[in-house]
């Protein structure tokens, strides 16, 4: 191992930090391509906070919640309060929030 390699740690936080990133940059690539809108994935992370605040993990569910925020003050700019009342209703396909799947027929 080379030495400037010896005191590089991969830490729970570090990997955490990584796949975040690598899921934003994968977001806007998304979005740019016209796959997905920032409302949808906005919509998707606050589904995911709210199950995690649900759950018990508080810590977890406040950070998916401002990363949804991110998400949804690009574009529109929906509220994420807006977003929050919508839940039950983008299972329904509500406010545009879930792509329809591709005609593979």
């Amino acid at each position: 191992m080379d030495d400037k390699n010896r005191d590089f740690e991969i830490t729970p936080k570090l990997v955490f930090d990584l796949n975040l990133a690598l899921y934003l940059d994968l977001v806007a690539a998304l979005e740019g391509a016209g796959a997905v809108t920032y409302r949808q994935m906005a919509a998707r992370v606050l589904n995911i906070s709210m199950d995690a605040r649900n759950d018990g993990e508080t810590g977890l569910s406040t950070v998916l919640e401002g990363i949804a925020r991110g998400f949804a003050g690009h574009g529109d700019g929906l509220s994420i309060e807006l977003l929050k009342a919508a839940r039950g209703l983008r299972e329904d396909d509500a406010l545009g929030d879930i792509p329809l799947r591709p005609d593979l027929g």
